[in-house]
């Protein structure tokens, strides 16, 4: 009884943890995305005007 208590505890915590880095990469990646629609932004305009 005592032994699928850790085991379950540590597949909890892989979860999270894997959530948690799910997140993180999205967050970046939209950053990223962001960022380059930005830059991309100013040139267009400054090749338009």
């Amino acid at each position: 009884m005592t032994s699928p208590t850790p085991i379950l505890a540590g597949a909890f915590v892989l979860a999270a943890a894997a959530l948690l880095a799910l997140r993180s990469a999205a967050f970046a990646s939209r950053s990223m995305v962001k960022v380059r629609s930005n830059r991309r932004r100013p040139a267009n305009t400054k090749t338009r005007g």
